[in-house]
């Protein structure tokens, strides 16, 4: 008998230790509280990890940085947004008040998402001191949908596309001139299918091309754009049977010359692929006729294991030092998501030093030619109808 109230003891103290263990794990009070809580733990960061420079700079740049100046050991975790979204979706239904996700890269209508079914832990400006450092027009809006405090503006880009100058003298300047353009040179362009971000965002440039900015206010993409799209398909590498899955695998087209040209959201990401031989060495930039401008973010999860460290990590992020190297040719090129007049002289000069890469755009045509992007519901519009495309 004593041997079953023992055990009886010890399986109700595990219950209760289980329970104790499931409640959610809350902000410290002060910024300096958690970079003290944030000692000795492991922040576990959920994002995209298609492009190398960019997990290089985490890897080789922001970890060992943080890793000195916090004592936090950052754990990058590769995965599609559309995938944390999904798993934290499912920790919400099963209540699980402790997860597994620190930080996330998010942005769009994956924001969207994960703002209306609660996913996001809310009150950043207020706990992370270089948040006060953001461009505040970045910060406001996320493709239509407000922050509202929930995420904060990691970096600002544009959309744009990279070519061969060796293989192409005289490249199209309008989204007109690049259909002819592909039907003089079948084979030698593509891009991604519209489950992929990049590939998403080329279609509504092709949207923006019929419809301008009607369809802010009406999503409604008529039949005859869409059999348009189809008819253009024969000209496309693989004669439009088959798309590239995502940005890196249209990379991976265009660095051994298969297609001539790529395509992103970041201007300035071409000149590392260049540097490391990756890319084509006389790859330049090719900006058309409009170019959708996007910022991207970072939140933190409702049931994130270790906020506090999850707000070092950003911290760190949104410094200038960090952000510069970001921007800089060395990984990424992304562009700041800091409002430079609220640096001091210091920092402002040596973002002003970075200078033009040989692949960079012109920065006066970007901002001439710069458009905000449609929102969520054309988003999920193309997504929902372009596989009448592919087929």
């Amino acid at each position: 008998m004593k041997t079953w109230k023992l055990l009886f003891a010890l399986m109700m103290l595990t219950f209760v230790a289980a329970c104790s263990n499931d409640q959610p794990v809350e902000f410290s009070d002060s910024f300096e509280t958690a970079v003290e809580t944030a000692e000795g733990t492991t922040v576990n960061m959920y994002m995209w990890g298609g492009d190398e420079g960019i997990n290089d700079y985490i890897d080789d740049y922001v970890a060992p940085r943080v890793n000195e100046e916090y004592g936090v050991e950052l754990n990058r975790v590769a995965m599609d947004t559309a995938e944390f979204i999904r798993q934290l979706s499912l920790d919400q239904k099963a209540d699980r008040q402790v997860g597994t996700i620190d930080v996330v890269w998010i942005n769009g209508d994956n924001f969207r998402n994960a703002k209306q079914a609660g996913l996001l832990r809310g009150g950043l400006m207020e706990r992370v001191p270089n948040a006060t450092l953001l461009n505040e027009t970045a910060q406001q809006t996320d493709a239509g949908t407000p922050t509202d405090n929930l995420e904060l503006a990691w970096g600002n880009v544009q959309f744009i596309l990279h070519y061969d100058a060796e293989r192409i003298q005289n490249p199209p300047t309008t989204f007109e001139e690049l259909r002819r353009w592909t039907e003089d040179n079948p084979g030698r362009f593509t891009y991604p299918e519209v489950n992929d971000f990049t590939g998403n965002a080329f279609v509504r440039h092709l949207l923006y091309e019929r419809y301008g900015a009607q369809l802010t206010d009406d999503p409604t993409i008529d039949e005859a754009f869409w059999d348009d799209l189809k008819a253009w398909s024969p000209h496309l590498w693989k004669e439009g049977q088959t798309y590239p899955k995502t940005l890196e695998q249209l990379d991976q087209l265009y660095a051994s010359g298969e297609v001539w040209m790529t395509m992103g959201f970041n201007e300035r990401r071409a000149e590392a692929e260049v540097t490391k031989g990756i890319f084509p060495k006389e790859t330049r930039a090719l900006l058309l006729d409009h170019s959708i401008a996007s910022t991207h973010f970072l939140a933190i999860p409702f049931n994130a294991p270790n906020p506090d460290g999850a707000l070092v990590l950003i911290q760190e992020l949104l410094s200038p030092d960090a952000q510069l190297v970001k921007q800089g040719p060395d990984y990424w090129g992304d562009g700041t998501s800091l409002d430079l007049t609220k640096l001091d002289e210091a920092d402002r000069q040596a973002f002003k030093e970075l200078g033009d890469g040989v692949t960079y755009p012109d920065t006066e045509q970007l901002r001439e030619r710069s458009i905000p992007d449609y929102g969520p519901d054309v988003i999920d519009a193309v997504r929902e109808e372009w596989p009448r495309v592919a087929k």
